[in-house]
């Protein structure tokens, strides 16, 4: 999926206060400038202003973005009209892709010299360990940063951009009310009370799929909440695993499964409001364990870029960004973000709703989950593949 937002540069950058703008015009390119200024200067004070204004200057000598994401269009929209009304010169490109393949394309795109992501935006803990590793993260710091909890930044020049939690959906029509889930210990009792009507109608992602299912299962499993290998083995006869939330919301919704767990938020909560699902289809949080997901973004050691990148990350960390990023269904962590300012979900509306942090899975940048990734996927094959049909 591909959305863009731009429009024609201007001949000569102008600053606020130019004798050259007192013609009483205010033109929405002008109103974005004023507005970017005045929300650097809002943030960081006047030496924030003065970076401001040279980060502003200098994007205007760049020739667009790029951005290399595992998020759809819809997520997007809101983020892109916010930053283009602050920034309406800046073309912004964004290329939605796996969470995998963000980076392997970036890998081979700069080995053989070519123009590539600017930014990558990609909820891949490991992929990012990696990313880390290779240095090829830009060295960017955001004025943000000092209002922004500790693990969002997770390794150098790595921000969050969202903390999206992993759902249970389920099929109301087909569900008896004592059958609705709660959480997975519970769904799994309920699956071995009634084998026939579970069989093969219980689905997630697919660990061995690509980076965000093997984090998401991976951190579910070694914090054993809501249970280790022993629960998957219970719970391994009565799933079929699919490898895109959206599949399996669709199929939740047709009837084909009854229940899907860790399906990501960010699928789910947007297409709750096409027409008509919400009367088949409801969601919960699982009360024994919600796995949560930091979405990472960096800019890139090789951007053509750079400048506009930063520009991109800083308006995504601030709190009108996290608000635009709510309406397209991520979850916001800055304090400052209430769930009345959001449509859907906050993280520590998350927290709230779960009784405390201690049924939250937080999915961190654990080394272990990279070193252990032959081992687990081997496990679970063996545990969800030989029973798929």
């Amino acid at each position: 999926m591909r959305a863009s937002c731009g429009a024609r540069p201007w001949r000569r950058w102008m600053a606020p206060g130019d004798p050259r703008m007192t013609d009483g015009k205010v033109t929405p390119a002008r109103r974005g400038v004023l507005a970017g200024l005045a929300a650097m200067a809002g943030l960081t004070g006047g030496r924030g202003l003065a970076q401001g204004q040279d980060l502003i200057a200098a994007s205007r000598r760049e020739t667009g973005l790029r951005v290399y994401s595992n998020m759809a269009e819809y997520n997007w929209r809101e983020i892109l009209e916010g930053f283009k009304r602050r920034y309406p010169w800046i073309r912004v490109e964004t290329l939605d892709m796996g969470p995998t393949e963000a980076f392997e394309r970036y890998y081979a795109e700069t080995s053989a010299r070519r123009a590539s992501a600017d930014m990558i935006v990609s909820s891949a803990p490991d992929a990012w360990l990696r990313f880390a590793q290779r240095r090829a993260a830009a060295g960017y710091r955001s004025p943000e940063e000092p209002r922004l909890p500790a693990w969002s930044l997770p390794l150098p020049g790595v921000y969050t951009l969202s903390a999206d939690p992993m759902l249970m959906v389920y099929n109301k029509a087909l569900l008896d009310p004592h059958q609705v889930p709660t959480g997975l210990n519970q769904l799994t009792a309920l699956a071995a009370e009634n084998p026939r009507k579970f069989a093969h109608r219980i689905t997630t992602y697919d660990a061995s799929a690509h980076a965000l299912a093997y984090a998401v299962h991976w951190s579910a499993i070694d914090q054993r909440k809501p249970g280790g290998w022993d629960l998957m083995q219970r719970l391994a006869p009565y799933v079929r695993v699919e490898t895109g939330g959206a599949a399996m919301l669709d199929k939740v919704t047709a009837g084909e499964y009854l229940v899907g767990y860790h399906v990501s938020a960010v699928t789910v909560l947007p297409q709750m409001l096409t027409k008509g699902r919400a009367k088949i289809v409801a969601w919960t949080l699982c009360a024994d364990g919600t796995p949560v997901v930091p979405r990472g973004m960096a800019v890139t050691a090789a951007a053509r870029n750079p400048t506009s990148a930063r520009l991109l990350l800083d308006y995504l960390l601030s709190r009108d960004g996290q608000i635009a990023a709510a309406k397209g269904g991520l979850t916001p962590y800055r304090s400052d973000v209430r769930e009345s300012d959001v449509p859907f979900l906050t993280h520590d509306g998350v927290i709230r709703r779960l009784g405390g942090e201690s049924k939250v899975v937080m999915v961190g940048y654990d080394h272990r989950m990279v070193s252990q990734y032959d081992a687990f996927v081997a496990r679970w094959n063996g545990l969800f593949h030989r029973r798929r049909r």
